[in-house]
């Protein structure tokens, strides 16, 4: 960097990575040569350029050569008429041939000029960028909280990278990468372009797009039976050596006149130049010169003639000039450069009648039209219509003209859905847990548990449902049912819901837990770092198993503890001690073997399952002399295997096959539509050593035989309807009587077995209003919204209902690519009849249309 002047907020710390100062003047040279280059090429496409303008096969010609030397001759030959036969009837010839001509280079300048502006906008667009990067490059200067939070959930819709930035690490949007930039690579990521690792020569160079997969320790493909510890892979730092921008300029520089043809210059190519001025001009042309020769020689005698220059100049350039376009070219940009004004003027004004309007899916308000008519004045209209005839707007209306594209459109496509139809990110949708039949709920508590939050009454509250002194199983006569809350989500805010059931307070004994695991686990800021390296871990394992999908990051799930009574304070009764983070590998043939909706679903060979997992974190109680609780979250399959019980709001029950039958039907059910996580909780005696932190608990693929010698002795049969022995939560101890902390992996493992199961959360993409009522105005204006989904038929399906789309059986198209393997059922999917996929189908959709399973 040359003769650069760095901004006084900058000063010299770390040598890692560039300076924000820096990085922008990179960004600015490098537009400004991209640009350059561009611009020197254009000089030798001057023959594209012509051919642009003037040439009758390009359908963007408002002029054809031939049409203008046609009209040019007319000009011409009337004004020679009039001055050769000078006094004569013909002397008013001459005005009319100095209008031809004038209209005729009218129409010349106007086309040429509308040419060069629809060649230049993007250019210019990226013009006005280059001087606003060199008029506020000197004046930024960005602090580590202007930046996204590093651990921001992934979303498909937001491209961030980990950057090096003023000697910080930042999250930096792919757009203002640049070469040079040191960024930090997670396992399992997308390279943002070409990249070079720094001083690790085992690392390979990343092309763009490229996924950095360092191999694992150990695949799914290696035997072990016993827990085994894995080292965390670690982030890559690498140099980028390009600017990931310039490849998307470069695009659109490219391809900024090479956009398809709109239907209504498809249709003015058609009638005014294939139809009239090739085939009808011609036509009428030859026609009168025909019936002219033949009256003046055969017929002169009985109609009379006039003279030659009448029948065969004057007479042809009476039928020709009504065909040619005189004021066509004009009036076709003047009527397009108003109707984009008016469009732009329609966005600017619309915005001043916005009104809140009620709940689109309430179902009192179907056919009822919201529509505000908006009548539009010239002086509204004036200013940018004027801007836009002389390119001056900020609208790329002749690159991509707005007009043409509603005024045409009979179908809108929308491939992704995450940020476009939906909230960025999926909310709370349902709430499973189990309860005794027998139970009758208490009165739900008024006061608000944030008030005694300063005080410690917030555990309180929830004292008792985990106490492990005084706690006693439930009564063997007692049955067991799954309840299921639905939530709904608040139009106006991308994460505040609310539950559906009136009565849901008298189920808050069992919600507590739950809350209360929420705060100290999935909204715990200080366990975003070790989860998010976790994750990357995790992903960069399921890269290895194609029928395997990576854990998506947690959710904000903190507006689900608010309602159920949590505030943010409460995590200050709690200290976090240790993180504990668990995952095994699974068999597909033995999932769609144990699954039976996978394994009746005709088109499981596309089915994905998320990986399983778990993460734990050991929290120690301010007060009560320390006590330390851990909170499981994870899928549910690993979570359960984990859990012996289950807290009912009253008392622990132990979990029976049915029990565990019913969490898995609800789990698996989910997983095929939505993203469902569990939750568990126990109580601990022994502290966990930090090194365990270091390091994650891989489990074998069947690893059931590693949780019954831990679990703690249970009653395993109900003989007579009389319990065999009580059991307090005391058991959940088994048999931990040394008070030393953990330190090797077997008793990591067995510290997590023995758990209480919580409860399960679902999650899921929920449509934005704006976006269903643009659907419902579309299709009464009968253009069709066709969706397109990377995600399965099943939770694309699901999708699809919540916008009001029809989602039939044939209604989906999906994304995803082949699969290389031959799985079962392949060669079956062909015989099988279609009332029985008629069945299949309501079998599998069926529990979504209900709040309880």
């Amino acid at each position: 960097m040359r003769n650069l002047k760095k901004p006084a907020c900058i000063t010299k710390e770390s040598s890692l990575g560039l300076t924000t100062f820096e990085a922008l003047n990179i960004l600015y040279e490098d537009i400004q040569s991209t640009l350059a280059q561009f611009e020197a090429n254009k000089k030798s496409r001057w023959k594209i350029y012509l051919e642009d303008v003037f040439s009758p096969s390009n359908k963007h010609t408002l002029l054809p050569w031939t049409s203008l030397v046609v009209k040019i001759l007319c000009g011409l030959l009337l004004i020679g008429i009039s001055m050769f036969y000078e006094g004569s009837i013909y002397s008013n010839l001459f005005l009319y041939g100095v209008v031809v001509l004038l209209l005729s280079a009218f129409n010349v300048v106007s086309v040429v000029w509308d040419s060069k502006l629809r060649h230049e906008e993007v250019p210019n667009k990226v013009n006005e960028i280059l001087v606003f990067l060199n008029k506020n490059k000197d004046k930024c200067c960005w602090k580590p909280e202007n930046y996204p939070h590093l651990c921001t959930p992934y979303s498909p819709c937001i491209t961030l990278q980990w950057t090096y930035r003023d000697g910080r690490l930042v999250n930096l949007p792919w757009a203002l990468l640049v070469k040079g930039d040191t960024v930090l690579i997670r396992p399992g990521q997308h390279a943002p372009g070409h990249c070079t690792p720094i001083n690790v020569k085992e690392c390979p160079e990343l092309q763009e797009g490229e996924v950095y997969s360092p191999p694992p320790t150990a695949t799914a493909h290696d035997s072990f039976t016993a827990p085994s510890a894995r080292v965390p892979l670690q982030n890559q730092p690498y140099i980028l050596d390009e600017t990931p921008y310039i490849k998307n300029l470069k695009a659109a520089l490219e391809e900024a006149t090479n956009r398809p043809i709109t239907y209504y210059n498809r249709q003015r190519h058609l009638l005014m130049i294939s139809c009239v001025e090739q085939m009808a001009l011609p036509f009428f042309v030859v026609c009168i010169l025909s019936v002219s020769g033949l009256r003046y020689m055969y017929v002169s005698d009985w109609v009379g003639s006039g003279t030659l220059i009448e029948m065969l100049i004057l007479a042809p350039i009476s039928v020709a000039l009504p065909l040619l376009p005189l004021i066509f070219p004009v009036s076709w940009i003047f009527l397009n450069a108003y109707g984009n004004a008016r469009i732009s003027a329609l966005l600017t004004v619309s915005s001043i009648y916005q009104t809140f309007v009620d709940d689109p899916f309430d179902d009192t308000d179907i056919g009822v039209k919201k529509l505000i008519e908006i009548h539009l004045k010239w002086s509204q209209v004036k200013k940018i219509f004027i801007n836009v005839l002389f390119g001056l707007h900020s609208d790329l209306s002749r690159s991509a003209n707005i007009l043409h594209v509603l005024g045409s459109v009979s179908a809108l496509c929308c491939v992704d859905k995450k940020g476009i139809l939906s909230w960025p990110n999926p909310t709370a949708e349902k709430v499973f847990f189990l309860r005794s039949v027998e139970d009758v709920p208490p009165s739900p508590s008024e006061n608000s548990l944030d008030r005694h939050s300063e005080n410690g009454d917030v555990f309180e509250a929830i004292d008792r449902p985990i106490d492990t002194e005084h706690q006693h199983h439930c009564d063997s006569s007692s049955q067991t049912v799954a309840e299921v809350l639905d939530l709904t989500h608040d139009r106006n805010c991308p994460f505040r819901l609310h539950f559906d059931d009136k009565g849901w307070k008298q189920h808050l004994p069992s919600l507590k837990p739950l809350g209360l695991a929420i705060l100290l686990n999935t909204c715990n800021m200080n366990t975003q770092d070790h989860y998010t390296q976790f994750c990357s871990h995790v992903t960069c394992e399921a890269l290895y198993n194609e029928d395997l999908v990576p854990v998506t990051n947690r959710r904000c799930l903190c507006e689900l503890a608010k309602q159920i009574g949590f505030a943010d304070s409460a995590q200050n009764i709690f200290s976090l001690e240790q993180q504990l983070s668990t995952f095994r590998h699974v068999q597909p043939e033995t999932v769609r073997r144990d699954i039976k909706f996978a394994r009746s679903l005709a088109l499981a060979t596309k089915l994905k399952f998320p990986f399983p997992h778990m993460v734990a974190v050991v929290v120690k109680e301010k007060a009560n002399r320390g006590a330390l609780q851990l909170f499981s979250q994870g899928t549910a399959d690993i979570v359960l295997d984990s859990c012996i019980e289950f807290w009912d709001g009253k008392e622990l029950c132990t979990l029976s096959t049915t029990d565990r039958k019913k969490v898995q039907d609800f789990y698996q059910r989910t997983s095929l539509t939505a993203y469902c996580t569990a939750f568990a909780y126990r109580p601990l005696t022994r502290n966990v050593s930090s090194n365990l932190t270091q390091v994650y608990l891989e489990l074998p693929a069947d690893s059931s035989h590693l949780y019954l010698p831990n679990r703690s002795p249970t009653p395993l049969t109900w003989s007579g309807g009389i319990l065999g022995h009580f059991q307090s939560t005391d058991s959940l101890l088994g048999n931990e009587h040394v008070e030393d902390e953990v330190s090797d992996i077997d008793g990591c493992f067995q510290l997590q077995c023995n758990q209480v199961f919580i409860g399960m959360v679902t999650m899921q993409y929920q449509a934005q209003t704006d976006m269903v009522q643009l659907i419902e105005q579309l299709e009464r204006a009968c253009i069709r919204f066709v969706h397109f989904s990377k995600e399965n038929e099943l939770r694309s399906r699901v999708f699809s209902e919540k916008m009001g789309l029809e989602s039939g059986w044939n209604c989906h198209i999906s994304l995803l690519s082949e699969r290389t393997s031959t799985t079962m059922g392949a060669s079956n999917m062909k015989s099988e009849p279609q009332s029985e996929l008629k069945e299949i189908k309501d079998d599998i959709l069926q529990p979504l249309l209900s709040s309880k399973w």
